[in-house]
């Protein structure tokens, strides 16, 4: 098993997983180091509100339909084919993802009091900065969703030092921004106006990284519409599964905040925050892994697909058994240790609960990833839909039997789930051999 891990390290597919590790590990260490403070300075109540609008911003990145996903798929496509193709697909993709984000931002204030006040019952003293806090947040969805077509231009490129070196501060900033400014006692909805001004800064020097790093590439107007039929169609069933996700992600935080109180959202996010940040792991080797298969063509890759599906698994398994092993075994302490013994209190079963499923949930990555880069994103977003249709009831009845525990359990149920209909997926649509993970019987990664 060492040898296969440093086979892979040596690989391409290694050395831009191990920088793309980088880009989300450095902020992750930033986070764990800034979040006592974050949360010791808002209380639990602010900080489940704070981490409430975080869970918006993603689960509104949905309005991205795919074209993030599709951005990387067309880009790695050009960069075989035709790089002058490139300016085009950044400009329609960038403008698609601005305009829709903008009409998001206009919906979600024109609701935010709505949300405040009914949906999630926030208390009168609270009730103001609620509602702002909703709005500001719907001012960051058009950057974000920029962020995301401009990322999957470099990565489509294979560009991952560029893109990890602007990813690192632009990540590490957003909380180290909402860190320094709470303990100044600075409001939520002025906390995150600093970290859109942040992420127009990342925006705009990601932009001149991809002028620089990109053969010809040049800032031209959108022109080719066809394409976004293109980008859409791909992007369709990413949209999907973009869609849902974040539902099934953060659905149990929400039943919290309904059936319990914005406190126990608090001393919930920090467990689930804290070992999910471990999925960078995977996420790395995923986002380094889709333009390199992208890139070769499914054909190209088809004789050697079997060992690399199998050696990713069986590789990412060992690397994630590590972190979620201490998790589950130190989680008082851990939690006893970096937030006091509140959250040690409240958080440490489902600390080991969510570790569990993070080590299940880091094997769906890899067949995820193959049926995407084999042309079947709806096999991902119909495992999903399945995934909702179970997880909605099962989540809403243990969070109100169970509280904070309850909602890790679900979770944990519903990864396993996801990843048992992946696999199976990939068994009949792919040519992988499951057989081939369970025994270690092909070699390391092999794509060079």
């Amino acid at each position: 098993m060492i040898t296969l891990l440093r086979r892979a390290l040596r690989s391409q597919l290694g050395h831009n997983a191990v920088l793309n590790l980088a880009g989300f590990g450095i902020p992750l260490v930033v986070a764990v180091i800034a979040l006592p403070t974050l949360t010791h300075a808002l209380g639990p109540a602010r900080f489940g509100l704070l981490g409430m609008s975080w869970a918006f911003l993603e689960y509104l990145t949905l309005f991205d339909v795919g074209l993030g996903k599709a951005t990387v798929r067309y880009v790695a496509d050009a960069m075989a084919r035709d790089v002058g193709d490139i300016p085009q697909i950044t400009s329609v993709s960038l403008a698609t993802q601005i305009a829709v984000g903008v009409i998001a931002a206009i919906l979600l204030a024109s609701v935010s009091s709505l949300l405040a006040e009914r949906a999630f019952h926030v208390a009168p003293a609270l009730l103001n900065e609620a509602t702002a806090l909703f709005v500001v947040v719907g001012l960051n969805l058009p950057v974000v969703l920029a962020l995301t077509t401009l990322r999957g231009v470099l990565e489509g490129a294979q560009q991952f030092v560029v893109s990890n070196a602007i990813k690192v501060p632009a990540s590490a900033g957003s909380i180290i921004i909402p860190a320094v400014l709470a303990s100044k006692g600075v409001t939520l909805p002025t906390i995150m106006l600093w970290v859109l001004a942040w992420r127009v800064v990342a925006c705009g020097a990601t932009v001149i990284a991809i002028i620089r790093v990109i053969p010809g590439f040049r800032i031209e107007m959108p022109r080719d519409w066809m394409r976004l039929r293109g980008l859409i169609s791909f992007g369709g069933w990413v949209a999907v599964s973009g869609v849902v996700s974040p539902i099934l992600v953060y659905f149990d935080r929400f039943a919290l905040g309904v059936r319990a109180n914005l406190s126990a959202v608090g001393y919930y996010t920090v467990p689930f925050e804290a070992i999910t940040r471990a999925l960078v792991i995977p996420n790395s080797l995923i986002n380094a892994l889709f333009p390199l298969l992208t890139g070769l063509g499914v054909v190209a890759a088809a004789s050697r697909i079997d060992r690399l599906f199998a050696s990713s698994l069986r590789t990412l398994l060992l690397l994630m058994s590590i972190p979620t092993a201490i998790a589950f075994a130190f989680a008082p302490y851990i939690l006893l240790l970096w937030m006091g013994p509140d959250y040690a209190m409240h958080g440490a079963l489902a600390l080991r609960i969510l570790a569990v499923g993070v080590l299940i949930n880091s094997a769906a990555h890899i067949p995820y990833t193959f049926l995407e880069a084999s042309g079947r994103p709806d096999v991902p977003a119909k495992c999903h839909l399945v995934e909702l249709a179970i997880h909605l009831p099962v989540a809403w009845v243990l969070v109100g039997r169970w509280g904070i525990t309850g909602a890790a359990v679900a979770w944990t149920l519903r990864v396993s789930l996801d990843t048992l209909l992946l696999l199976v997926a990939a068994r009949r649509i792919i040519p992988v051999s499951l057989s081939a993970v369970l025994t270690g019987s092909r070699n390391a990664v092999v794509i060079p």
